[in-house]
């Protein structure tokens, strides 16, 4: 299985995240998971959007203009749910990942696991959930499942209208 890991940091100390770091991996069985590549997203200017971005996010072995449009779409996105680490800590990250359960090799599910801990200790855990699914095999995602992934107190339709792009935008990066 294939995912990504996001994790977003407030390196600038000034309360908000202002670095967004994507790292894609490939699930191995029985060994630490393969990290294949990264790309990052700055918000320099502290207005809640990304100003610089790098990396090959569609993994097609170049950096391109559709790569940082895509990264940026995505980083923006992200930005909007309060799910941050204070300074270089990366004790909250999101991972993200599809299913096929029709077998046809199209992704129906895009599954968003919220945590919180450090990785891999028994402190680690799943603090939200959220998935989006295509219900009708169509290729679009129609229905959007999500909780309060930024602790308010409350299901908001934000929060499902986030899940649901950042769950299109994940597609486009064609990691499954």
């Amino acid at each position: 299985m294939r995912y990504l890991k996001v994790t977003a940091q407030d390196r600038s100390a000034n309360g908000w995240p202002d670095t967004v770091l994507l790292h894609f991996y490939e699930e191995t069985t029985g060994a630490r998971d393969a990290l294949t590549h990264r790309a990052y997203a700055l918000d320099i200017t502290a207005d809640g959007k990304v100003d610089f971005q790098a990396g090959d996010a569609n993994n097609d072995g170049k950096e391109n203009t559709k790569d940082e449009r895509l990264l940026k779409s995505f980083a923006n996105a992200f930005l909007q749910i309060d799910w941050f680490n204070r300074g270089l800590d990366r004790a909250r990250s999101l991972k993200i990942f599809t299913e096929d359960f029709a077998g046809d090799g199209s992704p129906d599910t895009v599954r968003l696991h919220f945590y919180e801990g450090l990785e891999k200790t028994p402190e680690w855990s799943i603090a939200h959930t959220a998935s989006s699914y295509d219900s009708d095999n169509d290729g679009k995602l129609d229905w959007v499942v999500s909780y309060d992934m930024n602790n308010s107190g409350e299901r908001e339709s934000r929060n499902q209208k986030l899940v649901s792009m950042l769950s299109a935008l994940y597609l486009k990066f064609e990691w499954r």
